[in-house]
């Protein structure tokens, strides 16, 4: 009896000694993977959880026609910054911005620090058009971030704009493994956003956005989304993306540029990339309404503070808008 029991206490003694190796070992060489799960349990804040699929759409609408074109194609300022090709594998985050909007850059430079984009394995960078009177080769030399165009700047020239990023970055041998396009007055919650990142950077053939399944042609000549009969002759834009975020997949890239030369400009640059571009290429669109506030007027802001609070998900993109006819 008592070498059972010396037995039995030299096995507890042993099986004791191994775990606390074990686990000693796995804190060493383990210590991201422990603090990922503490800190971004899907189900502590709100998130989907893994084998969530968000609201999926197909391509829907009018066939894309192959006229109007491009009347101009925007060149880089050789002042301003130069995307950096090192891209694969990463994630590719271009932030369309006016000229004069310096206090919504300094915003997402807040947002978007470098140790954040070091530790995601991200980049990003501004795109701004030109002006004669607006001077910014200060902030250009000291943040480096800004790639500057020659066109001027214009709500109806950012479709330019998106040529010339899609165009870059076609020009590199490896594309991105995954690519964002924000407006710089988009506000984010960068836990939902660096989880939407983990979410989708695997996935191929795909938009993320939130999804516009039947879009209205507006043909009131005082509106900002005024389209004529040239620019656009059918009445319904079809299945695209509000173009305040959207998530593409690398390998659509090659297949934006390339129908770049085939398919019908218009200077909606939502439309313009998330389903001209496309075109008759199979992709799903996924909806990150449910993660989406953008209101245009006060009335709406207080319906949307009432939804984020009801809303079963994160909300991790905020757009305040001015009301617009």
């Amino acid at each position: 009896m008592r070498m059972i029991g010396r037995l039995f206490v030299f096995l507890l003694a042993l099986i004791s000694s191994v775990l606390f190796v074990v686990l000693t070992v796995s804190a060493v060489l383990f210590p991201s993977i422990i603090q990922e799960d503490e800190i971004y349990d899907e189900h502590c804040i709100n998130m989907p959880p893994h084998h969530y699929i968000h609201p999926v759409f197909l391509a829907s609408g009018p066939p894309i026609q192959s006229e109007p074109r491009p009347v101009y194609e925007a060149h880089r300022v050789s002042s301003s910054a130069k995307l950096n090709c090192n891209l694969q594998n990463k994630t590719l985050i271009i932030i369309n911005s006016h000229l004069n909007h310096t206090a919504f850059r300094d915003m997402q430079r807040e947002v978007f620090r470098s140790e954040w984009l070091n530790e995601n394995n991200a980049v990003m960078y501004f795109v701004v058009a030109s002006n004669d009177t607006i001077d910014i080769e200060n902030e250009k030399n000291r943040y480096g971030d800004i790639i500057q165009v020659d066109i001027t700047e214009d709500y109806h020239n950012i479709t330019y704009k998106s040529i010339f990023w899609i165009k870059e970055i076609a020009k590199c041998e490896h594309g991105p493994k995954l690519f964002i396009k924000l407006d710089d007055d988009v506000h984010i919650d960068i836990v939902g956003f660096q989880l939407l990142i983990k979410r989708y950077r695997t996935m191929d053939d795909f938009i993320a956005c939130r999804v516009i399944s039947s879009g209205p042609v507006v043909r009131n000549d005082t509106s900002k989304w005024y389209l004529s009969k040239e620019e656009y002759k059918f009445s319904t834009l079809g299945t695209y993306c509000q173009g305040m975020v959207y998530f593409v997949s690398g390998n659509l890239m090659p297949i934006l540029n390339k129908n770049i030369d085939k398919n019908q400009y218009l200077w909606m640059d939502d439309w313009y990339v998330t389903r001209s571009l496309v075109g008759d290429y199979k992709i799903s669109y996924y909806s990150l309404d449910q993660h989406s506030i953008s209101p245009n007027t006060i009335n709406e802001l207080s319906q949307s503070l009432i939804m984020i609070q009801r809303r079963k998900w994160r909300t991790i993109f905020a757009h305040f808008r001015p009301p617009q006819k």
